[in-house]
């Protein structure tokens, strides 16, 4: 969260209400993701390289403010013009790698983020739904991976228990799949630590529109927890 005012950043845990001081760094004001609680994907640009606004992706260590640049596999060298499966190797010796259908990305980090190489891999699909390709990738290469797109119009998100699934219209039981809630997409934003409930939040506005000028002041939703129904 930020507070505007102040222009403080910090976590909130829905928990216990603890406010968390996070590094007052810009780019979590850009497109992000979090990984964990501790770090955050920074979305970079479209583009490669080349392109003079491109700006590379990043993981942000929120405990001590360090940035970790990810070496994106796509702009390296091809072999017989497509992509050399030697480069495999950066995901299938990470520690963790995550998946995010939405943008069609796969991230994989070595365990010490200084140290090791820490990767973006993008795939271009050609058909089929976001995230198919990468999906079989992983699969192929024997990889465990956790999800990280919480859209749910490409993916099931499991619960951190996995009672529950959430999809694109609504909460399922796993055991059953019985739907026990209705309509999801585009307000779930994760679940709630102990499965008792879910994060959500509405698409937000702009304050003032002005006749020939952008709209200013973006004013997000709130982040509500809503309860989940007994099965």
């Amino acid at each position: 969260m930020r507070e505007g005012f102040t222009d403080k950043m910090y976590l909130l845990d829905l928990r216990t209400g603890e406010k968390r001081d996070v590094p007052n760094d810009p780019l979590l004001l850009k497109r992000k993701v979090f990984l964990s609680s501790n770090l955050v994907w920074v979305i970079g640009s479209p583009g490669g390289p080349s392109h003079p606004s491109y700006r590379p992706h990043y993981i942000l260590d929120l405990t001590n403010g360090n940035r970790y640049e990810l070496l994106d596999l796509t702009w390296l060298p091809l072999k017989d013009g497509a992509f050399d499966p030697k480069y495999y190797e950066y995901i299938k010796s990470a520690n963790q790698v995550f998946l995010h259908h939405g943008e069609n990305i796969v991230i994989a980090l070595s365990l010490d983020l200084s140290q090791g190489k820490n990767v973006v891999l993008f795939k271009s699909l050609g058909t089929g739904k976001n995230g198919e390709k990468l999906n079989q990738i992983l699969s192929d290469l024997d990889v465990n991976y956790e999800i990280i797109d919480f859209s749910l119009y490409n993916a099931d998100v499991p619960s951190p228990t996995n009672k529950y699934i959430a999809r694109f219209d609504g909460i399922y039981l796993a055991r059953t799949n019985q739907r026990i809630m209705s309509g999801m997409y585009n307000y779930f934003r994760g679940w709630y630590y102990d499965d008792s409930a879910i994060i959500v939040q509405g698409n937000g506005d702009y304050l003032l529109t002005f006749p020939g000028v952008s709209s200013v002041f973006y004013v997000p939703s709130p982040v509500l927890k809503l309860r989940l129904p007994t099965p």
